[in-house]
């Protein structure tokens, strides 16, 4: 077998691909953190807890992952991020992580639109 060669991330463009992967890491987490936080007893945090990043990795996978089978085309494809990024952080807020939820909704909407400036997710 031979080894597919891999892509390597240079410049500003693997910044920013790095840095936004890592907001979409964040993101899940923070889901989770809010979730067990705002479940109700201790089976509705741990079931908010799994399910909250569930579903935004499924609405990432399905509609904005570059290899989504149906991927939106622009700008819809950012309104979603948009929008799931200021979820996670008004959730996390609600948790009284208020800094964590600023801090990951900004840099994961401000990451979002760099990555069409300087990687060309199009």
């Amino acid at each position: 077998m031979t080894a597919k060669p891999v892509a390597r991330l240079r410049g500003i463009a693997g910044l920013v691909l790095t840095v936004r992967f890592l907001t979409e890491l964040a993101m899940l987490a923070g889901l989770a953190v809010a979730g067990a936080h705002l479940g109700d007893g201790v089976l509705l945090g741990i079931a908010a807890a799994v399910l909250l990043p569930t579903a935004a990795a499924v609405v990432w996978g399905l509609f904005i992952g570059p290899r989504a089978g149906r991927r939106l085309p622009e700008p819809a494809r950012f309104l979603v991020e948009f929008a799931l990024f200021a979820a996670t952080g008004v959730l996390l807020a609600l948790s009284d992580w208020l800094v964590a939820g600023v801090v990951v909704a900004v840099a994961g909407i401000a990451f979002a639109a760099l990555t069409r400036v300087h990687a060309k997710d199009g």
